[in-house]
């Protein structure tokens, strides 16, 4: 017992001697850096609970001519593969924020029953295969959940008038009057809210919190902005301005009385919708505005 001892305590000394003489410099892991670490992580450990991969061909390469053996060539970067059903390797170069949006798609799913909550967002993660501790990526506030839903929701009904936009010029499609195309543009987009319609109050006071406001107010910007300019909008003066802020107003109002709208098929709100378009027509042309064609075929005001 004493010479293992005596031996141990050796170790020790050498070992502090060594740390003494070769001091380790470690570099700082900026937060994106580390954030996207604990991403890879979550992935590894998901994967490695299912089945241990075998070892790639840069593996066997690496453990037949370990870096001792080579000395005078510079250490190679390592990348994590995987080797599919073909036998060719391939690579996967998911970036953090890839993985975000496709855990954040995948957490849409329980929404109704969980709200736009990190839980819901833990259930996402779930679903894909990782582990519930994805939802630390994300604020606690739900508020990334929401805004990538409305942002999803921007690009489907930037899709869908583009396409719209086509058949008209194909001939395909007859042309909408302004006031026409702008309720039915707004009517679309309201009626993706439906799904989530119980749980939007919710989701409409969280983009209400200071710091998500101007995350909120680009988007919605930028929706108005879509419709403006499907419907045939070329103004470049102050009317530019104008005619989104009033279109902003519409849709948030409306957007309002959908969430207390009982009516079968939200009647009532399309009706309040058709009203305030037909209102604000009728201030265009108190303002002696008068309307031309639009690259689509509607009409957009202009003085």
């Amino acid at each position: 017992m004493a010479a293992v001892a005596a031996a141990v305590g050796s170790l020790r000394r050498a070992g502090w001697g060594l740390l003494r003489r070769a001091p380790v410099v470690r570099c700082p892991l900026y937060p994106a850096q580390r954030a996207f670490q604990a991403s890879a992580l979550l992935r590894r450990v998901s994967d490695e609970q299912k089945q241990e991969p075998p070892p790639s061909s840069s593996q066997q390469r690496f453990e037949s001519h370990p870096p001792g053996d080579q000395p005078d060539q510079e250490p190679q970067r390592s990348h994590h593969s995987y080797t599919d059903q073909g036998g060719e390797e391939s690579e996967d170069y998911e970036s953090e924020e890839q993985l975000q949006q496709r855990i954040l798609t995948a957490s849409l799913e329980f929404v109704p029953s969980h709200g736009w909550t990190a839980d819901a967002i833990a259930e996402g993660a779930k679903s894909l295969g990782l582990s519930v501790a994805a939802a630390g990526m994300f604020h606690n506030d739900g508020s990334e959940l929401i805004l990538h839903f409305v942002s999803q929701c921007n690009s489907e009904l930037s899709n869908l008038l583009e396409e719209q936009q086509k058949l008209v010029q194909l001939g395909q499609a007859e042309k909408k009057k302004t006031d026409q195309f702008l309720r039915d543009a707004v009517e679309a987009r309201l009626r993706m809210l439906i799904p989530y319609i119980e749980k939007w109050p919710q989701a409409v006071s969280i983009l209400l919190l200071p710091h998500n406001i101007p995350s909120s107010l680009n988007l919605l910007t930028s929706m108005v902005d879509d419709m403006w300019h499907y419907a045939g909008d070329q103004s470049t003066d102050i009317n530019w301005y104008t005619r989104r802020t009033v279109l902003a107003g519409i849709y948030n109002t409306t957007e309002l009385v959908m969430m207390q709208d009982s009516s079968p098929d939200f009647e009532e709100t399309w009706r309040f919708l058709e009203n305030r378009i037909a209102d604000a027509m009728k201030m265009g042309t108190v303002n002696g505005r008068s309307t031309r064609p639009g690259p689509n075929g509607s009409c957009s005001y202009c003085k």
